[in-house]
């Protein structure tokens, strides 16, 4: 077990961190599964990161009581970030495992299924062409300067979503003015 003495910020963070990196890697799992429908594809993306979004409020509360119902911004916020920084690199190892070498084929299955969807919609050719070219993009991102990159802008993404959470959810420990 992790040492919870001094610095809870930092342990629970970790804990945290893996639990919801491995949440998240099972629901990538699932929602790579559907690349080739791109509304549920879409839809599960959004409904999975809202979940991991949902487990930092629960995180933050759990760390909270931990303090007595009184934390400060900065001490949650720590908190937070470290598993923002733990649960991205999951994400990001995962996505690089998944795409290079476990199933390289599913950018094509999402390429196809798009493709099927905005013949449906009678989408014009240049629209669908730009649409396509970004699918064919995302193989790019299973180079090693991508990952890192995509690993950067998500935990700046999740990072201010994080902090945004620390805000609604401290407490300020309040102030005693000593008087003689």
């Amino acid at each position: 077990m992790l040492y919870m003495g001094k610095n809870k910020n930092i342990s629970t963070g970790i804990i945290w961190g893996i639990g919801l990196g491995v949440l998240y890697c099972i629901l990538l799992f699932i929602r790579w599964r559907l690349a080739a429908n791109l509304l549920s594809f879409g839809v599960y993306a959004f409904v999975g990161y809202a979940v991991i979004l949902g487990l930092l409020f629960f995180e933050s509360n759990y760390r909270k009581k931990s303090e007595g119902g009184l934390i400060e911004l900065k001490e949650l916020f720590q908190t937070l970030f470290v598993s923002v920084l733990l649960f991205e690199l999951f994400y990001s190892i995962f996505n690089l495992l998944y795409l290079k070498w476990i199933d390289p084929g599913v950018l094509d299955r999402l390429k196809k299924g798009t493709e099927l969807m905005m013949d449906k919609m009678a989408m014009p050719d240049d629209q669908k062409k730009l649409s396509l070219q970004s699918i064919d993009d995302l193989k790019l991102s299973t180079e090693t300067g991508s990952v890192i990159k995509g690993y950067f802008t998500s935990v700046a993404v999740s990072g201010v979503l994080a902090f945004f959470i620390a805000l609604i959810m401290r407490k300020r420990k309040p102030v005693v003015v000593e008087t003689n």
